[in-house]
Order: structure tokens, then sequence, then C-alpha cells
């Protein structure tokens, strides 16, 4: 059975063939967190240096997370198309799964991402006989809080450590419990992407396929906290919102008598997020049978790239689930590079173009997304 492994969610991007267990080609690049430019070109390599096909591969095996938001998506992304394309199963492995193969000696393993400012991501797993078997699932807390946890849930017990987040807290781990063993090994820091295939050729071999292959998000991105911490409210759009609304810092497409238009019509439906009550943001749908078009996403000149059209775009998504809405499309501006890249981090992906659709002059990228149900 031959596995493509994609690992996206550090600052390495890698990619490995795995015929089974046995390890045929892996490419690891580590270059910054540009995998949206990196990762295709690695794909395409691995395969012409093994002279294999995507159609050759039997199931596809990405990392769902925790880690970097951006990099999860794309590789999500990534595999989700090539499993629909071609219609070969594809299976999710979490970053802290994957690092705990690391580990061969039986025994309880703790996987520790650093996730900033004295926090960390964790999981606490059992390797027996060649088995490994979840014992805590998934969380970010505090470092002294899982160390704690870990004391108070397994006193005497030996706990080998794994992950990056043992290196920047080696010292308190230490301190902690003279049963906490670190791995010594820097390779060990990071999630091996041919041993995220291994984990994922077993999950598909008990479970089967993901049929809901989703982020394993554990804490919100820094810029949807610092949102929240302004409370920031997302909220259906309603007929009153529109009399103090200044449309001219938004764009210049809408005014006040199409989104009166639009807020009348039973298969529109316009969300706005709001600080102190005025919206800073809005955004419309149109509605038809199970699939949704995006016609806007506006935000207000002095509150742009502080994360609100994620938010607004992330509500649209649980609109979308809630309906049961198969695919979402959308048109953007081939010159509206911050919007093309927020797509793109959401996992939409280009579907064709209209020429010179904005003003005559620029063309329009489409693009879409389909959710599996």
């Amino acid at each position: 059975m031959k596995v493509l492994s994609i690992e996206t969610s550090s600052k390495i991007c890698s990619v490995a063939i795995l015929e089974d267990k046995n390890l045929i080609k892996k490419i690891e690049l580590n270059n910054g967190l540009t995998h949206s430019e990196s990762l295709m070109p690695v794909i395409k390599q691995i395969l012409e240096e093994t002279n294999l096909t995507l159609s050759q591969m039997d199931l596809f095996v990405c990392d769902v997370g925790p880690g970097s938001f951006t990099g999860i998506r794309i590789g999500l992304a990534t595999v989700k198309a090539f499993s629909d394309s071609l219609q070969i199963p594809s299976v999710g492995i979490s970053s802290l799964e994957g690092l705990a193969y690391l580990i061969k000696d039986d025994g309880i393993i703790c996987s520790m991402i650093d996730c900033k400012n004295d926090s960390c991501y964790y999981a606490v797993y059992q390797l027996k006989n060649g088995c490994y078997t979840l014992l805590e699932s998934p969380k970010a807390d505090s470092i002294e809080s899982c160390l704690s946890f870990l004391n108070y849930q397994y006193p005497h017990t030996t706990i080998t450590f794994v992950g990056d987040a043992c290196t920047l807290y080696k010292n308190k781990i230490q301190t902690a419990s003279s049963n906490f063993i670190l791995s010594k090994d820097k390779k060990f820091d990071n999630v091996d992407v041919y041993f995220l295939g291994i984990a994922g050729l077993n999950k598909y071999t008990q479970f089967g396929e993901d049929k809901h292959l989703l982020p394993l998000y554990l804490k919100k991105p820094q810029a949807q906290r610092q949102l929240e911490e302004k409370h920031i409210v997302i909220e259906n759009m309603k007929i009153s919102d529109l009399e103090n609304l200044e449309l001219t810092q938004f764009d210049d497409f809408w005014n006040v008598d199409i989104l009166k238009d639009e807020l009348a019509i039973k298969t529109s439906q316009f969300i706005c997020a709001k600080y102190e009550n005025k919206i800073v943001g809005f955004a419309g749908i149109k509605i038809v049978l199970d699939e949704v078009d995006i016609m806007n996403i506006a935000v207000k000149e002095d509150y742009r790239r502080q994360g609100i059209a994620t938010l607004l775009l992330s509500h649209i998504f649980n609109i979308c689930k809630e309906r049961h809405i198969k695919t979402i499309h959308l048109e953007v501006n081939e010159k509206n590079y911050s919007a093309i890249s927020l797509y793109q981090k959401f996992g939409f992906t280009q579907c064709g173009r209209r020429k010179q659709y904005y003003n005559h002059t620029y063309d329009a990228i489409l693009m879409d997304y389909t959710i599996k149900i």
C-alpha cells in the first residue's frame, strides 16, 4: 500500500512516500513558513524522483495540528483536493501523535509542542507492544498546569517527553519530577513525516478514512484572541444597522440601497462584525440549494489586517455547516493579494478566471471550497 504523507504544521515542509511501513523517499525543506509556495513543488519533486504519480497512491496522510494555523490549512487543503479529485482515501494525524511515534520504548509518552507565553500543547500516549494508545486528549495549557496534571494523574510513573517544548522548558520539566525523562535527540523536536505516515496507515487500517478531515485547533489564532478582547461581536445584519453605516470607509461597490435590497431577499444573508456597537466589517452570502456564493467581505479601513475578515469568513463556514452546504464559491480581484491569501489559508482553490472583470482592467479569480459533510 503506497502512502503519501504531508507535514506542514511546523517551519519544515516535509513530504514522504511509503510502501506499507517502508520508506521509499522523504524530502524535508526548512525554509520557514512558506508552505503555500513550497508544498506543491516538493510533491512534484518526490513523485518525479520515485517515478510515481498521485493516482498510484492508496492513501493520503496529513498533519492536522496543532501547529502553524496557516501551514495546517495548506496541508489539509492539498490532501482534500487530491483525495476528492482522485477518489483516494485520506486520514489526518495530530502533530502530537506523530511526535509520540518517535519514541520506541514501551511506556508513557507526553508529546509537547510550544505555543508561546509559557504554554504548550500536549497529549499523553501509552506505547505497549508496538501499539500507541491515546490516554489524554490533546490540550493547550500553561507548562506549570500541564506538569502538575501529569504528576497528579500519573504518580510514580516514568514519563518520556518528546517535542520542541521539551527543549524550551527542560529545567521546569526536570524540576517537576525525577520520573520525567527528556528525549535527548534534537531531531525529536519536530514531527517526522515518515512516522506521521506510519501513524496514518495504522489509523486507516483500524478505522478507515477520515470522512471529516478538519484541523485540530486547540488555541484560537492570536488575531482572533485580540479581537475577542476588544469584544468584537459577529451577528446577522439588520435594516436598522444601515442607518449609521458609513459605506465609503469600506469599498466603492456597495451602497445602502443595494444592501437594503439584498437584506430583503430570502436567499441572501448578511453578517456584520461590531465593535462598541458600530459595524467595522460585514459579509454577504447568497444561498442556492446546497451551494453558497460569497458576495463580499468588507472591512472598515481603520480595522483592516486585524483578523476581522478571518472572523467573518469563519462565521460563514459555520453557517454553511449548519445548513449542510456542500460548496462555497467566490470571486476576487487578482490584485487583492491579501484577500487571495486569506481564502487560500481557508483552503479555497482557484477554479477559473474572468478576464478584465473589474473596471475592464483586472481579472476576477474564481475560487471554490468543497465541504465534506
